[in-house]
């Protein structure tokens, strides 16, 4: 991994943060060479799925040889943090995984990008030099089908989602003019590339969304029963699909999309430098949270300037993807955010990387190379607790989950240290896979709402009934998970919720008013 150094001597101001927790279990998984972990999901028997990219031979934890150069390794533990099976995947060259996806009836979809040609596990003939790479397993680690996905040059999958529909929409980055199994034209040298795809991995229509220059990258949420949020990186100017210029070198280009990828509103977002995505998620109140990387000073669209060499950057857009909030944090070196959460009362959990000592925000002084970097702001983004983590050498963060009541952080992250500082973990090569568990010390409280409507019986094991005492206008309904993924929409003249065939589980119920928009935390038992 390639990291900046620097060796500077700096007054700074600290501020005393509080914590964010203490660790209350940790785990370690790996071989002799280098484990890179990419993304953590969670399947409702409690287990969690780990995706990483492996160049090991059976050593350690590792019980199958690679395949090739890199392979994806998927890894099951269970809620003890145990290996209940593990296998890897690849062909004879470069596999590299991207997404992790556990599907509404509990199948894992992995996507990444494949260089190998047809061998092991890799089943199909490349269309390219590199082809888009969709593997389908059962929640048991059984392989049900892969298949590539790409024209004549490189493509790759960043993002998986699943429609209520049960169809996959995969989005990445193409190379590839309309050639392979590819359909749409290019606008670009590399352009954003939708697919909708059934359950079978069947394609039922693509799309290239893209300018002039390079468009990749996406990040996708979806905002409704038919409407996404894609984020991507966008060096274009207005050209193709893009009604505005670049601010700087690469920007932000965010896109109000139905499921068929037609857009219905963008924007362009950055500074005079570089901003490039790191996460996006849907707030609390239905209105878009950003988590960029920024090297941006005052200019263009960004008010703050930059603290070191690159920073976090939050933003939060309104539904005309309009900015309503934006906060830059970070020190003198290398700040770059991984993942987001929001809390039901508004909080928002950052998981970063950070080589800054302590600064206005930070308050430990760095540890290692690159250190794990938690942190905390309110619902106006104003800092309310951090922690670092990490041993003396390179420590990584890729992933967080909490669970429903927020009194546990599960954090995915990379480590090249062994059995030192916060790692208890005996190291078994180059990187291993780290996982934590913080006991949070964020306190989650009910949301308070001046409105008339009440929900209830709430927890529920089947029905809830909606009181509209003042006979509020309600505008729309709708159930989306803990981590703000849509899970269905209801009429707005229904006051009765039938939740029986959902999982037990903490929802979202949103429902929307000309007064604005009411969210109830429901447990469903």
């Amino acid at each position: 991994m390639k990291h900046f150094f620097y060796f500077l001597t700096l007054l700074v101001g600290v501020n005393s943060w509080a914590q964010l927790g203490s660790i209350a279990s940790q785990y370690c998984k790996g071989s002799i060479s280098s484990d890179i972990a990419v993304k953590q999901a969670k399947l409702n028997n409690g287990n969690k799925i780990l995706i990483t990219q492996s160049n090991s031979p059976a050593s350690g934890d590792k019980t199958e040889n690679s395949r090739g150069d890199y392979d994806f390794w998927v890894i099951c533990l269970d809620q003890n943090d145990q290996i209940v099976w593990e296998k890897t995947i690849g062909g004879t060259n470069i596999d590299l995984p991207s997404d992790l996806l556990i599907s509404s009836d509990q199948n894992i979809y992995i996507g990444g990008t494949t260089k190998s040609p047809t061998s092991f596990e890799q089943t199909n003939s490349l269309f390219g030099s590199w082809d888009a790479w969709l593997i389908k397993m059962t929640s048991s680690g059984n392989i049900l089908w892969d298949k590539n996905y790409g024209g004549t040059a490189l493509d790759g999958f960043s993002d998986l989602i699943e429609l209520p529909s049960g169809n996959i929409m995969a989005f990445g980055s193409s190379a590839s003019s309309n050639s392979g199994n590819k359909t749409s034209s290019s606008y670009g040298s590399i352009d954003v590339w939708c697919l909708k795809l059934n359950s079978n991995g069947t394609i039922l229509n693509d799309w290239s969304i893209g300018g002039a220059d390079i468009d990749t990258r996406p990040i996708v949420v979806q905002s409704g029963p038919n409407h996404l949020k894609l984020v991507c990186e966008s060096l274009s100017n207005i050209s193709g699909l893009k009604t505005e210029n670049c601010f700087g070198s690469t920007d932000l280009w965010v896109l109000d999309l139905d499921t068929n990828c037609t857009i219905q509103q963008q924007k362009t977002i950055g500074g005079s430098d570089i901003d490039g995505i790191s996460d996006i998620l849907l707030n609390n109140n239905g209105d878009l949270l950003i988590l960029s990387q920024s090297w941006s000073n005052i200019s263009g669209l960004k008010s703050e300037d930059s603290y070191g060499l690159m920073d976090t950057w939050l933003l939060l857009l309104n539904n005309d993807l309009d900015i309503v909030l934006q906060k830059t944090i970070g020190g003198v070196g290398q700040d770059y955010g991984s993942r987001i959460h929001e809390l039901a009362n508004g909080n928002i959990v950052v998981a970063a990387n950070s080589d800054s000592p302590q600064n206005t925000f930070k308050t430990e002084a760095n540890i290692g190379l690159m250190d794990v970097w938690m942190y905390a702001v309110d619902a106006n983004f104003n800092f309310i607790a951090d922690q670092t983590l990490g041993t003396t050498l390179d420590d990584n963060v890729v992933d967080l989950f909490m669970d429903p009541n927020a009194t546990n952080i599960s954090i995915l992250a990379n480590s090249s240290g062994s059995a030192q500082n916060d790692n208890t973990c005996v190291g078994n090569g180059g990187y291993d896979i780290w996982g934590l568990t913080l006991n949070s010390t964020l306190e989650v409280k009910e949301n308070q709402s001046t409105t008339s409507l009440k929900v209830y019986p709430n927890p529920t094991s089947n029905f809830i009934t909606i009181e509209n005492n003042n006979s509020e206008q309600l505008l729309s309904i709708d159930l989306l998970d803990y981590a703000g993924k849509h899970i269905k929409s209801f009429k707005p003249n229904n006051t009765s919720i039938n939740l029986s065939d959902l999982n037990p589980g903490i929802y979202l119920l949103q429902i929307s008013t000309p007064q604005g928009n009411y969210c109830e935390k429901i447990r469903l038992e």
